[in-house]
């Protein structure tokens, strides 16, 4: 678990220092419009970069979107010409420019919410990158910057593998310049989580633990009882489905929904989504569940999708969904069994769960082939850019909705969405933009050229009859 940590960051960091090595390839003597358009079309094209910018010959940046004058409130770490910089107060805002990699005469943006995506430890568990020298930090929750006592101590004992204090420290080796991943576990709380569980769970932690990989033990720690729970739910049919309708910004006629899974229990009380969902993911459970979405969705709107061969209905894809394709053949039965045109199905798809691009792009080619219509979810958020996004069949871009809160406002983010919306008329994609609150906003989007919206602008999620009246009421 340890190595791929290290993989996974260093994949990350070479990336982005190889982002410099493209930034310096061109020649721009100042910055006009043409300048500024060439920085944004080399910036889609770079996977991880928020903006870029080249110093010219007067030191002023010419840049592809707004970037700090200052990064003095900024902590740094510097490798020969090369400069790391970064700003934890901004570590769990993926539209602010929290992560900076330049030279003295290129700069990329980058964001720190890449990196504790790859990271991605359980809850109540540390990861720092660190300089054993220096003692400086990259706390990836924010906490501080600095080592203390302890983890200086760890980073310089020849042994990876620590306990100390109550704690679990696992280092990894460095590399070139000295910089150390360090992972941190609380041991009272492992034997805490083990003490419950059988034998043979107890022992393949340990094994894990004498192997040296004794945080991939305590990252295998689930919520049992919610993974047990959700299993009674798909058999007891206690999940749901709620409709968000999707609205034409231009005649305000619906012209669709985004199927959202609900968890309502025996008693009645309803589980959070972002409680259940990723659970369901790292457990397997999400292929079963979207495959329960998919029945749902033809049980509740196939006579409606007869009557209304324009209307769809969007049903998200996990990544597990994606690798194992099972929904593929139980969407054909349903389709079929209902007399409901594929076309009628939409698929969304977002960035993160595009694990394998090359198989993504042969079952997604396949589902498009057959007639549906697919959508990227969230797009702008993950590591979107203009060259992994011409290698996928898609049909449609979903604008998240903090580009759409950024709208007007002075942000770094703000013309984040315009940018989206002139990439996709240039690639013929639709957009859909999401989370629309006011009239303000939607007149905005449609102005720049996105055809769809939805928020609470226009309607909150509804369930089935109530999405129903609404399709009668703004059809």
């Amino acid at each position: 678990m340890q190595g791929e940590l290290v993989r996974r960051n260093t994949l990350f960091f070479e990336q982005l220092h190889g982002h410099l090595q493209e930034l310096a390839s061109l020649q721009l003597s100042r910055c006009d419009a043409p300048a500024r358009q060439q920085l944004r079309l080399l910036r889609r094209s770079l996977l991880y970069a928020k903006a870029v910018a080249v110093r010219l010959a007067d030191d002023r940046w010419c840049e592809s979107l707004p970037l700090p004058v200052q990064t003095t409130d900024y902590q740094h770490w510097r490798f020969g010409e090369v400069e790391l910089l970064w700003q934890l107060d901004w570590l769990n805002d993926p539209l602010q420019p929290s992560l900076l990699l330049q030279s003295p005469r290129h700069r990329v943006a980058s964001s720190l919410y890449f990196v504790q995506e790859k990271i991605d430890l359980a809850p109540g568990y540390q990861a720092l990158l660190a300089d054993r020298d220096t003692r400086r930090v990259l706390d990836f929750a924010a906490q501080r910057n600095t080592l203390d006592a302890a983890e200086w101590a760890v980073l310089h004992h020849p042994q990876q593998l620590q306990a100390l204090d109550g704690r679990l420290y696992l280092a990894s080796a460095g590399d070139a310049q000295g910089i150390q991943l360090l992972l941190i576990a609380d041991a009272t709380a492992l034997q805490a989580s083990l003490a419950g569980l059988r034998l043979g769970y107890v022992l393949l932690a340990g094994v894990l633990a004498v192997l040296g990989g004794a945080l991939a033990g305590l990252l295998m720690r689930r919520e049992l009882s919610l993974e047990k729970a959700l299993q009674q739910a798909l058999r007891r049919g206690e999940l749901e489905v709620d409709y968000q309708p999707l609205v034409d910004l231009a005649t305000r006629r619906c012209v669709g929904a985004e199927a959202l899974v609900r968890w309502r229990r025996v008693d009645g009380q309803r589980v959070r989504p972002d409680l259940f969902i990723p659970q369901a993911e790292a457990s397997g459970q999400i292929c079963a569940i979207t495959q329960r979405v998919i029945e749902l969705v033809m049980q509740q709107m196939a006579e409606l999708l007869r009557a209304h061969p324009t209307l769809y209905i969007s049903v998200n894809l996990a990544a597990a969904d994606i690798v194992q394709g099972r929904f593929v053949e139980v969407a054909r039965q349903q389709l079929a069994s209902q007399g409901v045109a594929a076309r009628q199905l939409v698929w969304e798809v977002s960035e993160r769960g595009l694990v394998d691009v090359e198989q993504a792009c042969q079952l997604l080619g396949q589902l498009r082939q057959a007639g549906h219509r697919i959508a990227i979810d969230d797009f702008g958020t993950g590591c979107s850019s203009l060259s992994y996004l011409q290698r996928l069949p898609v049909d449609v871009l979903k604008i998240d909705k903090s580009f759409v809160d950024s709208l007007g406002m002075q942000a770094a983010s703000s013309s984040v969405a315009p940018h989206i919306i002139d990439m996709a008329r240039d690639l013929g994609l639709k957009v859909i933009a999401e989370g629309i609150e006011s009239a303000t906003q939607a007149d905005t989007l449609q102005q720049l050229g996105a055809q769809v919206g939805q928020g609470f602008l226009f309607s909150r999620p509804l369930d089935a009859s109530a999405f129903h009246a609404f399709v009668r009421c703004h059809g």
